[in-house]
């Protein structure tokens, strides 16, 4: 989870040194409004909440708990990652809504600042607010005055090739592997707890504890990992819908090469 938030910041970094000195034909305007929200959800139905049927993990040993979970949450047709990373002090909020294996939208709050990203598939958008931009500007050695008047809260695009790990963040497979590595290793079943309503078994690894639930699919509802942070994981197989923003609010970062 550190490391997502971290590559967030070193990314946005780089961009700034492109942008700053290379100015869209329109003056980095946007011709409409704000972009279309990005992701779609509904409540889940009476029956997704109506009591569920033991799957059995807790017979299991750790390890095959912990594949069993990794498999039903991978499984899932979409869901919801919220939580926090805390590193150096700093604090960073994450929210993000899965659809299929590598589609995700949703918010990133760090340092102050605000970003919102959509990865589709091999490409990635992402679009920060006034304070981000002055931030990862400041920390790259420039005043940032000019970089939001320059964006006009446009998305920036670029290949999963161009922003490298961020891209990492829209493919729910390595995010998982990612989030569920920080535990650590020696996974010992330790208790059973209750996340967002539903019964769970809790794994205690070396780096901290996954919460596989109970009930239903063994999915994993939270990695904790202490002081560090952790993710809350949600919204399983509920109606999500990731859509790149309109073209007229983009600005690809490619051809200002």
């Amino acid at each position: 989870m550190r490391r997502h938030m971290g590559v967030v910041s070193a990314l946005l970094t780089g961009a700034v040194l492109v942008l700053t000195g290379c100015e869209p034909a329109d003056g980095g305007r946007a011709s409409g409004g704000e972009a279309e929200a990005s992701t779609t959800s509904v409540s889940p139905s009476p029956s997704a909440t109506a009591t569920a049927t033991a799957n059995g993990v807790e017979r299991l040993r750790p390890a095959q708990i912990l594949a069993r979970a990794r498999a039903a949450t991978l499984a899932a047709r979409s869901l919801r990652v919220r939580g926090q990373i805390r590193e150096d002090g700093e604090r960073g909020d994450v929210d993000l809504r899965f659809d299929g294996r590598t589609r995700a939208a949703g918010e990133i709050t760090m340092d102050g600042g605000h970003v919102s990203i959509i990865c589709i598939d091999s490409v990635v958008y992402f679009k920060g607010d006034d304070a981000f931009w002055k931030t990862a500007a400041g920390k790259a050695g420039k005043t940032g005055k000019g970089t939001p008047q320059l964006l006009g809260g446009m998305w920036l695009k670029d290949t999963a090739e161009g922003f490298g790990e961020l891209a990492e963040t829209g493919d729910r497979k390595k995010f998982l592997a990612e989030t569920l590595k920080e535990a650590g290793t020696s996974i010992k079943v330790e208790g059973t707890s209750r996340i967002g309503g539903r019964a769970a078994l809790t794994l205690r690894g070396s780096g901290g504890r996954i919460y596989v639930a109970t009930e239903g699919e063994p999915y994993v509802l939270r990695v904790d990992i202490g002081a560090k942070g952790y993710l809350d994981l949600s919204g399983f197989d509920e109606p999500v819908a990731v859509k790149a923003p309109p073209e007229d609010q983009v600005v690809d970062l490619s051809e200002l090469e």
